[in-house]
């Protein structure tokens, strides 16, 4: 295989992954307009608002840097990948732990005056702490797939990752309801602690799927 046909065949791998989970995104958005209280999907938007904001904050473009300093030292990858990797862990270390210390204060100003749902959205806070940390820990590796040229890994795991998202948040926003509405195997363990229409289930769906990702 040639050098130009290998390098196409990474790239649409590469793109292919990022193009299909923003189709899910794209699919699941009239899903959670119709699972979701108008309140919920408010929150929803602005939490992943916040989210993708403090994702770039964490990176810090630590992943260009890393392919830059790779190319200049080839011989010496091994060091270049544990730099940056380390930095990405210890700025984003950091991150959670002054979030934890300042959770009362982040959901305050997170709950707008909402005083009712400060336990919610301490919980929604917590829940995003665990993607945002997983998906910092998970960039520079993925660099380094990319770098190492293992597209196969890389869509892999991506595909992997989206479809845990999907088919757990089609299980705690749909298959569940279903299960308790029509008394099916469970319904009664269910029931005793689900809560309809509650966006955290969708937080929570997203966080354990980014955990997954890094086991």
């Amino acid at each position: 295989m040639s050098t130009a046909k290998k390098f196409a065949g990474q790239t649409a791998i590469y793109g292919l992954s990022t193009m299909v989970s923003r189709l899910i995104a794209f699919i699941l958005t009239p899903f959670y307009a119709r699972a979701l209280p108008v309140a919920g999907n408010g929150i929803f938007t602005a939490m992943y608002g916040y989210a993708s904001i403090i994702n770039a904050v964490l990176s810090f473009g630590m992943e260009t840097t890393f392919f830059r300093y790779l190319n200049k030292h080839e011989n010496n990858k091994q060091q270049v990948y544990n730099n940056a990797f380390g930095a990405v862990i210890a700025i984003t270390t950091v991150f959670v732990v002054f979030c934890l210390l300042f959770l009362d204060n982040i959901t305050n100003f997170l709950q707008a005056g909402v005083v009712k749902d400060h336990a919610d959205y301490a919980f929604y806070v917590k829940c995003f702490l665990i993607i945002l940390a997983s998906d910092a820990f998970c960039a520079i590796p993925f660099a380094k797939l990319r770098a190492d040229g293992r597209p196969i890994k890389y869509g892999l795991i991506k595909f992997s990752n989206i479809l845990m998202v999907l088919l757990l948040n089609l299980f705690v926003l749909f298959a569940i309801p279903y299960i308790i509405e029509n008394h099916l195997a469970g319904a009664d363990w269910f029931s005793s602690w689900y809560r309809p229409k509650w966006v955290g289930y969708v937080f929570m769906s997203n966080a354990i799927a980014s955990i997954l990702t890094i086991l």
